[in-house]
């Protein structure tokens, strides 16, 4: 049976290395691999790393099986993944799990030399999909004689026209040392020709060449349970193009940044292609106003006892209920612009972006965003002021010049009614001319301020004067509502009454923000003309000077935002103009 017990330790240490602590192995359903399983086993346990799942695949499986081993993986909610298989069934294995879409983010794997040593040599689709992908294979070094026989071998088989043969793997260079190695043993043990080699086993044989190890075109390798062990792994990611060393695994000594005993305990250092870990960097935007939304710093976690903002809190909850308690994550500060921020997660910089993240059409285009979290819109902030009544003849205003006219022609013409009707029966409509004429003016507004029983005595006289009071008590009603709504709603006038004039001043934005682009391209306001601010101070500050003061007119800002600042300054200023619609918050 193989003896996998340094292979066992290098791919645990690997895994200590970053950090994983809960994995699966995907193995070959065959004696060879499964002689990994009690080596791995005991490692694992070693390091106090919890294997949670094992899942064998056949050796020459249909395409449904791999896919149903896959959805048990899926289903697991495992995350790391250790693959000890032959390269023909990785091959198949790794271009079903990249159409799965497991080769991406949250997604980690880690696969052995039965696969590593042909990596060089694999189908371009398989190779292709393999993209993160760590690989744990003997170290070779690059040597002179190394060189030499791999220009040798690539001329010999250049002759024989045998162009299969023209890359070598680590098996074919093994083979050659093993070769190599006996012909020195029988050159330094004995003759030939005497017969020596008919009385050797393969015991004897392998102790002459290994004594205590053996030093090759392909490295030092040690005889271990009568089995060939390389001293020395090599750990490497697959970036897509090329395999990128990481670090060294040497026996008795750990993981190395090199392949010496000077440098140990390396750290990690994947950077762009690092598979993702079980720890995910969630980038928050650095903000010195509008905290009610994120007011966090880096290396801030999920139990901190703080007051984030409420973006940070809904992210947390969330968090909480759809992912596994085993996966944590640590927040990093990103300065710049949401677009900057973008920007990193596209480049692979960080796992995720959260925070208050409009999602527009261009950040779309390079992310992925969630479902929006808080519905948002474009509107805009200004400072409206108080016009008391300053006009004596304010009271006049609710009733237009052409009615006022109509008014007094009528209270004439009741008077000249009823002082016809009553001029036999009421002597309050006789006497001097002078006194008949100031009767008929005052009576119509004598009858509806103090009206009195006994003004009139005949019947035709009382019917003109109930018209009237209804009339007078009609224009009374109207008179009152149009006086109350002079005296309050114009009291707040917009002072600046539309965008086209807007376009004149000065109008500001919140820093950073796609607000800025939009205010630009959509709405047509000159770039010289825009002001960034960053908190509801500078709002107040800006719009207080006024545009004629190095303040601004206007600001244009997220309705959000604009409520945050109505909260806290509640008068003096007005949210108005159409709302442009945006998709919302999101993540």
């Amino acid at each position: 049976m193989p003896d996998f017990s340094r292979l066992a330790e290098a791919t645990v240490s690997t895994l200590e290395m970053f950090e994983w602590n809960k994995v699966t192995l995907i193995y070959e359903d065959m004696e060879f691999s499964n002689a990994i399983i009690p080596y791995l086993t005991d490692a694992l346990v070693n390091k106090d790393i919890q294997l949670s799942l094992k899942i064998a695949i056949p050796t020459f499986p249909e395409d449904f099986q791999i896919l149903e081993k896959l959805e048990v993986l899926m289903s697991s909610q495992s995350e790391v993944f250790v693959v000890h298989m032959s390269s023909n069934l990785a091959s198949r294995l790794f271009v079903a799990a990249n159409k799965e879409g497991m080769m991406g983010k949250g997604f980690a794997w880690l696969v052995t030399d039965g696969l590593s040593n042909f990596v060089d040599t694999m189908d371009p689709i398989a190779f292709g999909s393999m993209k993160g992908v760590i690989g744990l294979r003997p170290y070779i070094p690059k040597t002179t004689a190394l060189k030499n026989f791999r220009t040798r071998y690539k001329r010999i088989s250049s002759m024989k026209q045998n162009k299969a043969a023209t890359k070598l793997n680590l098996l074919g260079l093994w083979l050659y040392d093993i070769v190599w190695g006996f012909g020195m043993t029988v050159e330094r043990i004995g003759n030939a020709n005497s017969g020596f080699l008919k009385e050797m086993n393969d015991r004897t044989w392998l102790i002459g060449i290994l004594n205590p190890s053996f030093r090759g075109i392909s490295g030092i390798l040690d005889l271990v349970n009568r089995q060939f062990q390389p001293s020395i792994f090599e750990i490497f990611n697959i970036t897509g193009k090329r395999n990128r060393v990481i670090g060294y695994w040497t026996n008795g000594q750990g993981i190395s940044k090199n392949n010496n005993s000077t440098s140990r305990n390396t750290p990690r250092i994947l950077q762009a292609e690092e598979p993702t870990r079980a720890k995910w960097t969630i980038g928050v935007p650095s903000k010195k106003g509008f905290t009610e939304f994120v007011n966090i710093q880096s290396g801030n976690k999920s139990n901190d006892d703080e007051l984030p903002g409420f973006s940070i809190e809904v992210f947390r909850k969330v968090w909480d209920l759809a992912l596994p308690s085993t996966t944590s994550y640590e927040f990093v500060n990103i300065d710049g612009t949401y677009d900057d921020l973008c920007c990193q997660v596209k480049y692979q910089e960080i796992h995720a972006a959260v925070g208050d993240i409009s999602i527009v059409a261009s950040r779309t285009n390079c992310v992925d965003f969630t479902l929006p979290y808080l519905e948002t819109g474009v509107a805009m902030l200004i400072k409206v002021r108080h016009n008391g009544p300053k006009d004596m003849w304010i009271f006049l205003k609710p009733l237009s010049w052409d009615l006022w006219l109509v008014i007094i022609a009528i209270c004439i013409f009741i008077g000249i009614v009823v002082r016809v009707l009553e001029r036999r029966e009421n002597t309050e409509f006789n006497g001097s001319a002078r006194k008949q004429l100031s009767t008929i003016l005052m009576f119509p507004c004598q009858s509806v301020a103090i009206p009195q029983r006994d003004m009139v005595v005949t019947n035709g006289s009382r019917l003109v004067l109930v018209v009237w009071i209804f009339l007078a008590l009609i224009l009374m009603q109207s008179y009152t509502a149009n006086l109350s709504s002079i005296l309050t709603v114009n009291q707040l006038q917009p002072t600046i009454p539309s965008i086209k004039e807007l376009r004149k001043s000065y109008v500001g934005y919140q820093n950073h923000s796609f607000v800025k682009g939009f205010l630009i391209n959509q709405l047509g306001f000159q770039e010289s003309m825009l002001k960034p601010y960053c908190s509801v101070d500078d709002y107040q500050e800006a719009l207080s000077k006024g545009s004629e003061n190095e303040g601004v007119s206007a600001i244009f800002d997220e309705i959000p935002y604009i409520k945050l600042f109505l909260a806290q300054y509640t008068t003096g200023y007005l949210m108005v103009g159409p709302t442009y619609r945006t998709d919302g918050l999101g993540f």
